[in-house]
């Protein structure tokens, strides 16, 4: 993808501005590249059943246990293959050139995501 490491992609989303989580979070029903995407991501953080509600929530948590904070946490092996597989199958439906149309936020999340799964 970009040739960044986890941390880089990872420090990226930690940046995200909110004006862009805002937007992301401002779907009654996202774009389906969007709802795979953070889907795939929070199955990586540890989330089970994610669903547009579940991560809404977690996109803007201010407990330190939101999406952004998770994803600067992420240790690849604690998760299972079984869950990097059910992500990689997610994202592996979209492209980054695609995602950045979409939704600057989603472009950003969906390259640590795909990062993440090759971790």
């Amino acid at each position: 993808m970009s040739g960044k490491t986890l941390e880089e992609l990872a420090e990226a989303v930690a940046n995200i501005r909110r004006s862009n989580l805002s937007e992301a979070k401002s779907f009654a029903k996202p774009p389906q590249m969007m709802l795979d995407t953070l889907t795939a991501t929070m199955l990586l953080l540890g989330e089970v059943n994610p669903t547009w509600d579940t991560i809404k929530y977690n996109m803007t948590r201010g407990d330190g246990k939101g999406l952004t904070n998770l994803v600067v946490e992420y240790d690849p092996s604690e998760v299972s293959d079984a869950t990097k597989t059910k992500a990689k199958d997610l994202l592996s439906k979209h492209t980054l050139q695609d995602l950045r149309k979409c939704s600057v936020f989603t472009a950003i999340v969906f390259e640590w995501a795909v990062a993440a799964v090759d971790a």
